[in-house]
């Protein structure tokens, strides 16, 4: 079986170029990473706004996620409108199967967005 590559699914993220500091948090094909206590950590200690601003933006795109499960939802209605039930049972499986792989990914990705949220109101921690 092979693997899927985060970078050819998601793209890669701008603020990693910025060499800031910051975790990748796109590391995983089905979504953000799971937030760690050391991500947090990272997030918040890091002074390059313009970086931190970059993942907030990185975690709003996990939204772009859901087309899969509208287009499975739209899939089961109109095959079942036209009495296609085999591919209306296969348009309502994949609508489950995107919608809790989309379900997952936004959690993840708000628990991004809050810390740098938190981070970018906080404004400059230089001393």
């Amino acid at each position: 079986m092979g693997s899927v590559d985060a970078a050819a699914v998601w793209g890669v993220p701008l603020y990693l170029d910025r060499d800031a500091g910051l975790p990748d948090m796109g590391a995983s094909p089905l979504g953000p990473m799971p937030l760690t206590r050391s991500d947090t950590d990272a997030i918040l200690a890091c002074d390059d706004v313009a970086a931190v601003a970059e993942l907030k933006a990185y975690a709003s795109s996990y939204a772009g996620v859901g087309g899969m499960a509208l287009i499975g939802a739209v899939g089961t209605v109109a095959f079942g409108l036209l009495g296609m039930r085999g591919l209306a049972a296969a348009s309502a499986a994949t609508a489950v199967g995107a919608g809790s792989v989309v379900l997952e990914a936004r959690r993840r990705a708000r628990q991004w967005e809050a810390v740098a949220d938190a981070r970018l109101a906080a404004g400059s921690i230089r001393s």
